[in-house]
């Protein structure tokens, strides 16, 4: 248990390494940011279905017989992480990375000029970067659940290593989008870099939550691994990807996601997953 929560805390703290690159700038091109955005929205979708949904459909067969009711509880799994998600969204108004358009112009990085806009500009920038921060925070609610259900399998923790790495990778870019307006609303970087770091302590607290109840409730295993997979998975085609896609850089984005399943496809033969 302690080892689970360690590494999902290290994995909820890689949040804060994305703003690292705003302690010395606070720039980033349109293009760029929907090509990352993309790698991460890759990286969710394969861990999700390369990984987890992949273990709990192989928990459905034993000794070659398949057990419809595993089967169930991995599509009722399946189900209610969506239900949850969209659940979440709708009593709880947030707003994502949606509407970077002053701070992650097109092909450009800020020019001096924008230092002479006026305060209220600057507070909304910040007050932006706090709602962003604010989604962010319920994003880190499934990872870490993925992340607690995906170590209690076993098998020497290869699946829970390839769910924490995909999701540490992830992080890393979504402290991008936090960090962006608040650099803009001057907010100094360390200060940026604190806050984005803290967002991630959320990870451990589900990650306790995930490991336990598919470590000792009997037959939870497949509805967790499930559950974990359509959050994640929702989280990705409600939030990330359409996000990606509406700035007119369809073709990196899209290029961000096959990236990131490879790379997924990488780190999982490196681990010796079948």
């Amino acid at each position: 248990m302690l080892s689970v929560i360690l590494i999902a805390t290290a994995t909820g703290l890689c949040t804060g390494l994305g703003s690292i690159p705003f302690l010395w700038t606070a720039g980033l091109s349109r293009r760029a940011y929907d090509a990352l955005l993309g790698l991460g929205a890759g990286l969710m979708l394969s861990a999700a279905t390369l990984g987890l949904l992949n273990e709990a459909l192989q928990l459905v067969r034993e000794d070659g017989v398949l057990h419809l009711g595993q089967l169930l509880l991995v599509v009722l799994g399946f189900a209610t992480g969506f239900v949850i998600l969209f659940t979440v969204e709708r009593f709880i108004p947030h707003q994502h990375a949606g509407g970077h358009h002053d701070h992650l112009r097109e092909g450009a990085h800020f020019h001096e000029d924008h230092d002479h806009h006026h305060e209220a500009e600057a507070r909304a920038h910040v007050r932006q970067g706090v709602l962003i921060s604010g989604a962010l925070v319920f994003h880190r609610l499934p990872e870490g659940f993925a992340i607690g259900a995906s170590f209690a399998t076993g098998g020497a923790h290869a699946l829970g290593v390839l769910v924490a790495v995909t999701v540490a990778l992830q992080n890393v870019i979504e402290g991008l989008v936090m960090a962006a307006p608040l650099r803009v609303g001057g907010i100094s970087g360390l200060r940026s870099l604190l806050v984005t770091s803290s967002i991630g302590l959320t990870v451990p607290a589900t990650a306790v939550v995930g490991y336990l109840l598919s470590q000792y409730i009997h037959g939870a295993m497949p509805f967790a691994l499930a559950l974990a997979a359509g959050s994640l998975i929702g989280v990705t085609s409600n939030e990330i990807i359409p996000e990606t896609h509406s700035h007119g850089n369809e073709a990196p984005a899209t290029m961000g996601i096959v990236a990131g399943f490879v790379l997924t496809m990488v780190i999982r033969a490196g681990l010796g997953i079948d």
